[in-house]
């Protein structure tokens, strides 16, 4: 009769749906933290990166937003380099898209062997494989270059 059919094809509906829950190998989807942040800048530590200059002097970052803290998601920071301060030589990322926007100074960002001079308003997308390095010339008279950085890692690693 229907109505045992449409029993059947709810009871199977049901079962199907939990069953494929119960046994999925899935992970859950991470959405991240349920509550967002609010940062004032002039209020966040100045920490020190693992980028090291040839003097030894550390590139200095303010981390606003932690890495991986929303997933894939390395972080957003603003980084300081002083006048001399490289962070050479070039180095690539497998699996990450890099976001630099400059806010304070100048400097130069080398990409794929193609020098950009940039000063406050540039705006720069590394993407994966994209050989890239950063320094700011020793007679700079622009002082610090201040940058916001960010960036996403894409595929499995």
């Amino acid at each position: 009769s229907k109505v045992v059919a449409i029993l059947s094809v709810l009871v199977g509906a049901f079962l199907g749906s939990t069953l494929t829950r119960i046994f999925s190998t899935t992970p859950p989807l991470n959405l991240g933290p349920k509550k967002g942040t609010v940062a004032l800048l002039s209020e966040t530590p100045v920490r020190n990166t693992v980028h090291v200059d040839e003097k030894g002097r550390p590139i200095t970052k303010q981390q606003l937003l932690d890495p991986f803290v929303i997933p894939n998601f390395v972080g957003f920071s603003v980084a300081t380099f002083k006048p001399g301060q490289t962070m050479m030589p070039v180095h690539e990322h497998e699996s990450m898209h890099e976001i630099f926007y400059v806010v304070e100074g100048s400097g130069v960002i080398r990409v794929d062997d193609v020098d950009h001079k940039v000063k406050p308003g540039h705006f720069l997308h590394i993407a994966p494989h994209e050989k890239h390095g950063i320094w700011i010339p020793e007679d700079s008279e622009d002082g610090d270059m201040k940058m916001v950085v960010c960036g996403v890692t894409v595929g499995d690693k």
